[in-house]
């Protein structure tokens, strides 16, 4: 190998060590990572969360618009904005009949602090901790996360453990509770190309379990210049507990699958 080779092949590993550091797309739909923006840094993020099925006509979609900064040296914050599109079908009272329900809703304003203590590539295990909390004209709820990734050559391993509560405000107020984890595996096909698998439970508590359901499902991520881009879909594979009768679902709380896109815009 010539001098002048060696020199490039070195410069393009370093370059691409940097941008892997640096990055902060997300290669997983539903866990985080561990990365955060350099301070002075922007980038607005739009999700779509598609929800469909349960043991009657279900069709929800969730838009998210957020605005990310990085504040300082490992510590990054963000706003969302929150608004959902329902479609279900609902039994009229004495009747065999249902009828179509359409609502569209503001949720909530929510607001987020991620600080990461190491990096995924320069340490042994990179780690970080999400906190959010929100506040819509139903509802008020927060939610934690511990982030735990590492990049090992062309793979990606990532795991989220989660907690969190929602206080409605409906006819009385009722507080539930929520927990669960994610599990992800990703291989960089390209450097720009990631596809993945991704496992996660979801618990939901009020005082009992009320559920317990594991999604698993596939997720393919693309990044360029001036954006980047996830699309996960995942399947429930088994309700643990609050199967619904005839099913090894949980078709009353949770849907048949769950579909999400990412998308960011470097400001």
């Amino acid at each position: 190998m010539t001098p002048a080779r060696s020199f490039v092949l070195t410069l393009l590993a370093s370059l691409t060590a940097s941008l892997s550091a640096s990055a902060t797309e997300r290669h997983f739909g539903f866990g985080y990572e561990s990365t955060v923006l350099n301070p002075g840094r922007a980038e607005l993020q739009p999700w779509v969360t598609q929800r469909v099925g349960r043991d009657y006509y279900y069709n929800r979609v969730e838009a998210r618009l957020g605005f990310e900064l990085g504040l300082a040296r490992n510590l990054q914050a963000a706003v969302f904005w929150n608004i959902s599109s329902t479609a279900q079908d609902w039994s009229l009272p004495d009747s065999a009949l249902k009828s179509r329900l359409y609502t569209t809703d503001f949720q909530s304003f929510a607001a987020q602090l991620k600080y990461k203590f190491t990096d995924a590539t320069a340490d042994a295990l990179g780690s970080a901790l999400l906190l959010e909390g929100q506040a819509g004209p139903m509802d008020v709820g927060f939610e934690g996360r511990v982030i735990l990734d590492k990049q090992l050559g062309s793979w990606l391993l990532g795991v989220n453990l989660v907690g969190g509560g929602v206080e409605q405000q409906e006819l009385e107020s009722r507080f539930v509770a929520s927990f669960g984890a994610t599990a992800g595996a990703g291989y960089f096909v390209t450097p720009n190309v990631v596809t993945s698998l991704e496992l996660r439970n979801e618990n939901g508590f009020s005082g009992q379990l009320d559920y317990s359901v594991l999604y698993f499902g596939p997720a393919v991520s693309y990044a360029a210049t001036r954006f980047w881009l996830t699309l996960a879909i995942q399947p429930q594979v088994i309700a643990l507990k609050g199967a619904t009768q005839g099913y090894h679902l949980d078709l009353h709380q949770n849907e048949y699958a769950q579909a999400r896109l990412l998308l960011g815009f470097p400001l």
